[in-house]
């Protein structure tokens, strides 16, 4: 929301304008807040677009926050019913109540009736604001001539005229627009076909178009990120500080090839350490506003999924000028730490520099030079040392992380094997090491150091919050923990990192370990992006932000570019209602890509397990109850596939959903999470990307 927009809706909410039409009520708030009138009728037709304001009744407009009005996506879960999603709860809305909107659109909701402390509420919907017709996924079925297209992610059919197939066989996965909207199914077009999802490629291509993830760059981003070459400008590099004849280097996966981080350790003989790390200076490329940063913007972060990325900047950039590639002149944003041998940040700096990284290092060979592997020793000999030093100097900062409280969950993550074709051969888990937690450590600290040096400076700022649990969610949380004999600090008001830390040290190295952990995990509040320090309850820290991944995420470019104006002594800029509002914009959009981003690499992942799976349906596995709802419980593998039983086939009995101790309770029986189990794999459904178990029974 644009300024004139904020300072419009602040003054409506305070005043009530009465019968005045949007002319004469742009002429009024023109005169008021000393702002030009076309401008001021701009932002008021922009805010009824919106939905912030309201033509209540003929040339009477109010705020929809002062009418109680509500706007939220609506969502159908049946032909005659849907809701319309808001944070504080649902809202009951009955077909003839939706004003003709459709699955996804948003709308503004007026609600009728409102029980049980406002936890139930009925609506209407007053007005559709927007209509989610871009882009449709579905399978094109074929009728004669015409067709129709069920849509994957939508509660309702579009009918497809002839001429607009664009050549669709029936069955195919298609993109469709809807051109036409009706009180029974919209009319569309084909605007993609995808094909069959048989043929290679295309389970991919399907899955990033649900998600509308653009994987293609526009021209003229192309063009302005060649622009740039493969070599660092001299007029771009001087006045830097110049660490080319520093040792440092980078620590990344074997296949990645965006390297954004680089660090550099000394160990002074009275037991401190001086900590580099060295960010690439994509800040310095990127300007704002340009047409780079404007598609940077839009996709918010780069997507990872089995061997491939979609980069938020492209490739010229993301593996080129920008990437800290060994061997190569490269410009930095650099954090240099006094770190005491308790891991306090007794002293700070940060500054622009070049950097040339002296070696480009896998975790691999980071972790064989840490355990004494002597090959590996002998060939990095130059930085042996270095590598000794710095593992040593992980360990004391992850020791000061869990003596402030730190949550170090202890969960599985599966990684997808697959062959040349994109077919899964193996699901394996995915192990974390010294050398990835040295590099996970020495990112925390910098940021950490960055996120206080620019709130204490009271400067407009982006950092990562993690909000405190929710008591409700706790206390289910803490029933779920009576059941299974483990204390827990039910009578303390204010729950702290420590008292959770605690509760996993309790479970760590039993069977119970894992199952504690993920209920933990969904127990705790999910972390986002925030123009307000409020601190990250996970990490058990007052200060946090992203500043260590500018190449894949749109938070830490933001903030890299506030920290090269604050290096610069530009203030005013930084200070100005224009950045303010740019950081409460950046916040809100990196926060909703980095959503989108995790349900596109989730269902890929779900996707490819599933079809890894199906090759055993009919065969036995024992696994551990890992979810529990209405509907059935889950069953996690030991290679971290997953699959649902359903309630309905559980014959022995009729089970009811505990909801307070998360179990499925029968008259002579039960199942809670944690629990072993015994289940048959009896299908796989590749385009729900669903696993369906049948249970054989309880393992002791």
């Amino acid at each position: 929301m644009e300024i004139l927009e904020k300072k419009i809706l602040e003054l409506m909410n305070k005043r009530f304008f009465n019968h005045k039409g949007i002319d004469k009520l742009a002429k009024i708030l023109s005169e008021q807040l000393n702002e030009n009138y076309d401008k001021v009728l701009i932002a008021l037709k922009n805010l009824e677009k919106s939905g912030d304001i309201y033509e209540f009744t003929k040339h009477k407009y109010v705020t929809s926050e002062s009418a109680g009005l509500v706007k939220g996506r609506i969502g159908f879960n049946s032909p005659n019913f849907g809701f319309v999603s808001n944070p504080s709860s649902d809202i009951f809305v009955g077909r003839r109540n939706a004003l003709g909107a459709f699955d996804g659109d948003i709308v503004l909701c007026k609600v009728t009736l409102e029980s049980q402390g406002g936890k139930k509420r009925e609506g209407k919907v007053l007005k559709i604001l927007a209509r989610d017709n871009e882009k449709i996924v579905g399978t094109f079925m074929q009728v004669k001539s015409y067709g129709y297209v069920k849509a994957d992610r939508k509660n309702f059919d579009i009918f497809i005229p002839a001429g607009e197939t664009l050549g669709a066989k029936d069955g195919d996965k298609v993109v469709c627009d809807i051109t036409q909207y009706k009180s029974g199914n919209p009319v569309g077009k084909v605007v993609e076909v995808i094909g069959s999802l048989q043929e290679k490629g295309n389970d991919i291509k399907w899955l990033l178009r649900q998600y509308k993830v653009n994987d293609i760059f526009p021209e003229n981003v192309l063009k302005m990120a060649r622009s740039f070459g493969d070599t660092v400008d001299a007029e771009r590099a001087k006045d830097r500080r110049d660490l080319r004849k520093e040792m440092l280097f980078t620590i990344d996966g074997a296949d990645a090839k965006d390297l954004d981080d680089a660090v550099s350790l000394k160990k002074n003989s009275d037991g401190t350490f001086l900590l580099g790390v060295h960010i690439a200076d994509v800040g310095e490329y990127v300007r704002f506003e340009g047409s780079i940063d404007e598609e940077a913007f839009k996709r918010g972060t780069s997507i990872y999924f089995l061997n491939h990325v979609i980069p938020m900047l492209p490739k010229e950039l993301s593996n080129g000028i920008c990437s800290l590639n060994e061997g190569v002149d490269r410009l930095a944003l650099s954090v240099l730490m006094k770190i005491d041998a308790t891991g306090e940040v007794t002293g700070s700096e940060i500054f622009e520099s070049i950097i040339n990284s002296r070696h480009r290092l896998t975790y691999d060979e980071v972790l064989q030079v840490i355990e004494g592997d002597t090959r590996t020793q002998e060939r990095l000999s130059d930085i042996k040392q270095t590598l000794l030093d710095m593992s040593e100097l992980s360990s004391i900062l992850e020791n000061r992380r869990k003596k402030l409280g730190s949550l170090d969950f202890d969960l599985p993550e599966g990684k997808v094997l697959v062959d040349g074709d994109g077919k899964p051969v193996d699901v394996v888990k995915r192990v974390s090491t010294k050398s990835t937690k040295l590099i996970e450590t020495f990112m925390v600290v910098a940021n950490e150091v960055v996120a206080k040096t620019f709130s204490q400076a009271k400067i407009p700022f982006v950092y990562r919050v993690h909000e405190n649990p929710d008591p409700d969610k706790m206390s289910t949380f803490y029933n779920f923990l009576d059941t299974l004999g483990i204390k827990s600090p039910q009578d303390k008001k204010d729950i702290e990192p420590k008292d959770l830390q605690n509760i996993l040290k309790q479970v760590e190295g039993q069977d119970l370990a894992e199952v504690v952990n993920m209920v933990m995990l969904r127990s705790l509040k999910k972390a986002k992006y925030l123009d307000k320090c409020l601190g990250h309850f996970g990490l058990a820290l007052t200060y946090y932000c992203h500043f260590t991944s500018p190449i894949r995420r749109y938070p830490d470019l933001t903030i890299h570019r506030i920290i090269k104006e604050y290096l610069h002594h530009n203030y005013a800029l930084i200070k100005s209602p224009k950045m303010v509002d740019f950081v409460v914009k950046s916040s809100a959009q990196s926060s909703n890509q980095e959503k989108i981003s995790e349900e596109v690499e989730r269902a890929i992942e779900d996707y490819k397990k599933c079809e890894y799976m199906s090759q055993f349906i009919g065969q036995t596995f024992s696994g551990i109850i890992s979810g529990v709802n209405q509907r059935g419980f889950y069953v996690e593998l030991p290679n971290t596939c997953e699959g649902q039983v359903s309630i309905s086939s559980l014959k022995d009995n009729f089970y009811n959903f505990d909801e307070r101790n998360l179990m499925l309770v029968s008259k002579h029986n039960f199942y809670k999470i944690g629990e072993k189990v015994e289940v048959k794999l009896l299908s796989c459904n590749l385009p729900e990307r669903k696993t369906e178990f049948e249970v054989l029974k309880k393992i002791k």
